[in-house]
Order: C-alpha cells, then structure tokens, then sequence
C-alpha cells in the first residue's frame, strides 16, 4: 500500500471510487512525464492530495485525480461517467473547459477569464479543484521557460490569488502569493528572505518565551487552546514594508491562540494583556465586524520587556477552519445550521457576482466587471449614526446608498460627505461620513451612476430598476417622449436613432439596446436632451467628414448608416419605410410581409434621393418547361441589360419542368421591370417572380 492509498483510507470510510479513480489515473499517465521530468501522475496525485487535505468530498478528489485524463489521454468522458457517475463527470469537464483556455492576446484572454467564470457557476468545487491544480503548477513552476514563469505568476496574482481570498482559502492564497513573490520579484524576495532567516535566529529564544507566556495564560483561565507561532509570510511582509515601512510593521513575529468558543477569545484578550502591554490603536476586533470573506479574529499588537512588538491573533477553532480553508470548510463539517450556512453565503456571493454581471456582453467589460468585486481593499464607511458600512475601494455614496438600502438607493437626489454636500460621483475613503439625502419626488436612478458605481450590488440594482422598466408601454413612452422633444428642438427624431448616436449613447449610459434606451428616457434615467445634443454633435462632426452616401431620407432626413432589408431586397422607384430596432435603421418594402406583422409604433417614413447612382440586389425566381438553350436565353436578357449577376442556380423540377432562381443587381424598379418583362416574354417561361414578393 503507497503512501496516497494510506491518506485516501485514513479519511475516508468508504474509498473505493477514490482509489478507482487513482489506478485509472496511473494506467492512463503511465507514459506521460512534467516540464520537471518527474512522472506525470505525480501532479493529480498532488492536486488530490491537497483537496483531501481541504476536506473534499469523494467526488471531488475523484475528479482531481482524472482531472487531465480527457485532455491528454484516449479516456473518454462517456468512460468516467459509466465508472464514477455524472457527478464526476461534470466535475472533470467543468475543469478541463477552465485548463483549455488559452492566453496569447489580450482578447483572446478576456474571453477565456469570462468563459472561466462562467463555468465557475455552475459547481464552486471546479474552482476548488482548479486552485489545487494551479497550487502545485506553481510549486514545479521551475519546469517551465523563464518567460512563461513570469506570465503564468502574473495570471495567477491577478486571478487566482484575489479568488482564493474572497472565497476564504488564506492559505492557498498565502502560499499563492509567496510563490509568485519570489518569481516576479526575486531580488527583494531574496532580501527580505535572508533578512528573516536572520531575524529568526536572533528571536527564536525570544519567540520560546512569548509562547511559554500565552500558554500559560491559557492555564491561568483553565481554558482547553492551542499555541502557534510565525513569521510573516513573505509577500504580506513585503507590501506593508512597502507601503510603511519596517519601523511601522508590527507583526513579523505572529501568535495565533486557538480556543473553543467566543466568550473564551475575549476573556484569552484580557490576560494576555496582563502578559504584555498593548500598543494604542492596535487591537481590531473581526468577530464583532468580520472582514468582507467572513474572516473573524482578534487581533492585538503587544510589546516585550525589551520593546520588540509582536502580533496576537485569538480565534475559535471553528473560525480558524474557515480562515485556513474557507468556502471548502462546508465539506469538513457533518451537520451544523450556522456552519451551513457560512458556506452557503460565500456560495451566494461567488453565484450572485456572476449572474450580476452575465448581461455584460463584452468580455473584457465583463472581466473588468469581475475584477472590482474581486478585489482585497475595501473601506470602512459610517452612516449619520456611525453604523459601519464595509464597501469596496473606490466606492462612492451611490454605493453606500444601495449597501444600506436598495429604496435609499433608488430614491437618493444627493449626499453629504463629512457634514458637507457632495457630488455623487465621489471616491470614498475610510473613515468618512455619509449622509445619504432622498425625495419622494426621485423618479429613480439615473444611468449616470452605472459609470461610477462600484460594488456588484449597486450596479446590479440599479440594472434591475431600469429592467423593470423594459415593458413595451415604456418603451412606446419613451420614444414618443424623445420624437415630441426632437420637434421641440427641430430635430428630425432619425438623427437620433443612428448608428453613431446609439453608440455613444449605449458607451455613456451602459445601455444594451434602443429599447432599453427609451424605456430610460421614460424614466428619466436618460435626459432626452442629451440624446438630442449627441445627434446634433454627430452632425456637426459629419459636416466636416467626407460622408458616405445617402441614398434614402428617413423621417425627412439623409441618413447613410442604414441597412437594407434582405428580406424584400428594396430598390429605388418601390414604396419604402424604415423600421428602428436594437441593430439601427433597417429599410424594407412597404409590401414586406415582415413589415405588415410589425407594430406600427416601430416604423419611420421613408422615401428614396432622387438620382441615386448604385447597384441594388434583385432576385428572380423563374419557372416553365425545360428546353435546350433556355439558359443562355435568360443569360443573354442580363448580359444586354448589362446587370452584374452575383449568382445563377438552375434545377429540374419534375414532369420536364424547370426552375431558376437568379440573384442580379440593378439600379431602380424601372430596370427590374424591363427585365423582368423580356423574362416573361420568354415562350418556355410560365411564371417570374421577384424574391421580394411574399
């Protein structure tokens, strides 16, 4: 028995499908050998290995051990579901799809990071997996090329570390950002290293004593704990040396007491200060306000006789679990409403970030998008009752509004920062007070703020209201709002529904389509003025361009960004209209059967330029009896016409019978109705129809 089949049979009651999965894993690998010239199977070994040591279930670690057979062997996945059921299955398949992604240009990359959370959504253990996966990659990171060590640390720091921190997993994170640290910065990696190492054996008796101390003021309260002793991690130590430099940082040596419940944390804070003197300012209490990833703890900073400053951490052995392995933690637990339930609400936050952000529809947006919720810093705000109010870095009162309330959120007019008024797109800092002022009279938000706001949640409310919106009685309002300002202004209402103007409008106001911009003029979440400005800027802006040409006036107007209808294949002399859609301005027929289904609320007059110079398509459906040199024939009417012919397809249609449908271009009814005339002339022709005609 080896040593991975012990660790599977020590935690498991039942492992079985583990060690199936583990011989099927050997065979399949038996070939295959790593970048570090070590056997293959030795990597999803290490990434089953650390999911056990997470407290995974079956499944899981399963999965971990087959979770590259697909990719780089002949197993199959019909083969895993027949021997380890769908649920391993979808497991495998939900890590294979994040493993294939490829990151070579920026695009490229942005929509395989959305693609990536996108299959995170489906099962939180994929993600899990994937972390353990990228752990032991970047623990044999050395096998690869130093320039893909530097991309692969770069990807992991960006995604993966801030991942691992949200969902809890501080020591993946930490070991993360440690291996990073010394691959993308290894010279101050090397000099804070050494400079440790030295620190440790100057303060190893130092450390012997202080441990000595809070032990027994753990027998002095006649608790049950435990003891530990540290150093800071390395890249944690960095970014405070950085950011205040060494005489600030009080924590390079680090306790941590561990105790069974909460009255006991607080009643170990009491006597370890009668050990050692605190430091002003220095205890933080993340029981009463836990960090934003649920992480609670007391914190104190206390010094020697001999002024060395060293950090305490006291916790249950409960919150130390969640600390250590966070979201993953639900798995170690067999029963327990309240343990439940820490797991089902980072479970929450991880499924409510992505649906909250699925309707971006462009990647790197999306990843933008993804990359604020995801972020470590957040800020400490107080309510007029100094209510603390957690919130995400750069958070402005809009933010704090909807963190409060969604109704304080939708009907807020302004705010008051620190006693003062203040603009609404404000950057927020710790410590600052935000008096949130409202009215009855507040039609709603405006879509201004999906420009500044910052937390998933704000955004995300603000996106509901403006959803709800989204009912075809505000979308008719909204429009015959924007078309009554335009004839107070003078404007012809097509000017407004352009091409140009509806992208800068959709990039000002985070719109996704026409309708949803007039159902935001409906409820003024959108100034009918300014949509009108913004027309009236592009043709301002136009007038000094060379134009494309206009062949139609819209709504009286000349607009060349229009689409021409493939359905009814318009062309000039045949009556027209335009209808407005999310796509822009699209010109059919008048006799378009599309158009007849259509609300009239949606169509826009429209008539051709006198003089319009330029090919149109028109197509032809010709039938009658099958006889020899009937092709040329029709082919001579076109080439006497001398029309461009962009296709010919000629077919049997039984009984000694043929058809013919033929695609040309001309440049008005008139030449189509020529055509069309010396095609019915034609003694073999029975029928011709235009491809318009419904």
């Amino acid at each position: 028995m080896d040593q991975f089949e012990k660790l599977v049979r020590n935690n498991y009651e039942d492992p079985g499908m583990i060690l199936k999965a583990y011989d099927l894993a050997k065979e399949a690998h038996k070939n295959q050998k790593r970048g570090t010239g070590e056997p293959y199977i030795v990597h999803p070994v290490s990434v089953a290995t650390k999911l056990i040591d997470l407290g995974m279930d079956e499944a899981t670690v399963t999965a971990g051990l087959l979770h590259d057979v697909v990719e780089d062997t002949p197993v199959s996945y019909k083969k895993i579901k027949a021997e380890f059921g769908s649920e391993v299955e979808s497991l495998v398949k939900g890590v294979s799809k994040i493993s294939s992604f490829k990151y070579n240009k920026s695009t490229i990359e942005m929509d395989s990071l959305r693609r990536l959370f996108m299959a995170m959504s489906k099962d939180i253990r994929v993600i899990l997996i994937k972390l353990c996966d990228r752990m032991h990659n970047m623990e044999t990171i050395s096998g690869l090329p130093y320039e893909r060590q530097i991309k692969f640390c770069t990807e992991t720091m960006n995604l993966f570390v801030p991942l691992a921190e949200r969902l809890g997993l501080n020591s993946i994170k930490i070991e993360l950002e440690d291996m990073c640290f010394a691959v993308l910065n290894p010279e101050e990696y090397n000099k804070l290293k050494a400079e440790l190492d030295r620190k440790y054996e100057k303060n190893t008796k130092r450390m012997a004593d202080i441990e000595l101390n809070l032990k027994k003021a753990l027998e002095n309260l006649k608790l049950h704990g435990e003891v530990q002793s540290r150093f800071k991690h390395f890249y944690s130590l960095y970014k405070k040396i950085k950011d205040k430099g060494t005489a600030k940082i009080y924590d390079i040596i680090a306790f941590r007491i561990l105790v069974d419940n909460v009255d006991d944390c607080y009643r170990v804070l009491g006597e370890v200060h009668k050990f050692y003197k605190p430091v002003a300012g220095r205890i933080k209490d993340y029981i009463a306000s836990p960090k934003q990833n649920g992480y609670k703890s007391l914190h104190t900073t206390l010094i020697t006789k001999d002024g060395t400053p060293f950090e305490v951490q006291i916790r249950t052995f409960e919150m130390h679990k969640l600390c250590e392995y966070g979201i993953a933690a639900h798995w170690r637990y067999k029963s327990g409403d309240t343990k439940v339930s820490a797991f089902e609400d980072k479970l929450n936050w991880v499924r409510s970030v992505i649906e909250n952000e699925k309707q971006i529809k462009d990647s790197e947006n999306f990843v933008k998008a993804l990359q604020m919720d995801f972020s470590n810093a957040e800020i400490w705000v107080f309510t007029p009752k100094f209510k603390p109010i957690s919130l995400p870095e750069n958070s402005t009162p809009i933010d704090m509004a909807y963190a409060v309330h969604t109704d304080l959120g939708n009907s807020c007019v302004a705010a008051k920062v620190n006693g003062k008024k203040s603009p609404l797109n404000r950057r927020l800092t710790t410590g600052d007070v935000v008096e949130i002022i409202t009215s009855k009279d507040s039609l709603g938000p405006s879509r201004e703020w999906l420009g500044f706001a910052v937390s998933a949640h704000a955004r995300n409310e603000i996106k509901n209201f403006f959803k709800r919106s989204l009912v075809p009685e505000m979308v008719k309002k909204g429009r015959d709002m924007l078309e009554e300002r335009c004839q107070e202004m003078g404007v012809p209402l097509s000017k407004c529904l352009s091409n140009d103007v509806l992208r800068e409008v959709k990039k000002k106001y985070y719109i996704y389509s026409l309708d949803d911009m007039f159902a935001s003029v409906a409820t003024h979440g959108i100034h009918r003025a300014d949509i009108i400005n913004i027309a009236m800027k592009k043709s301002e802006d136009e007038k000094t361009e060379v134009k494309p040409n206009a062949y139609v006036y819209i709504e009286g107007s000349e607009i060349a960004d229009v689409k021409f209808a493939r359905c009814c294949t318009p062309i000039p002399g045949e009556e027209i209209c335009a209808i407005a859609s999310n796509a822009g301005i699209t010109v059919h027929c008048t006799s378009c059967a599309n158009v007849k289904q259509m609300d009239r609320d949606r169509l826009l007059s429209a008539e051709w330029k006198d003089g319009v110079d330029k090919y149109f398509e028109e197509g032809f459906k010709i039938g009658g009896k099958d006889e020899d040199g009937l092709l040329s024939d029709i082919l001579d009417i076109f080439y006497d016409a001398k029309v461009p012919i962009n296709s010919i397809n000629a077919h049997q249609a039984g009984q000694g019978r043929f058809e013919i449908i033929a695609s040309i271009k001309v440049k008005d009814k008139a030449m189509s109705d020529e055509i069309m005339e010396k095609l019915e002339n034609l003694k073999p022709v029975q029928f011709v129809n235009r491809n318009n005609q419904n």
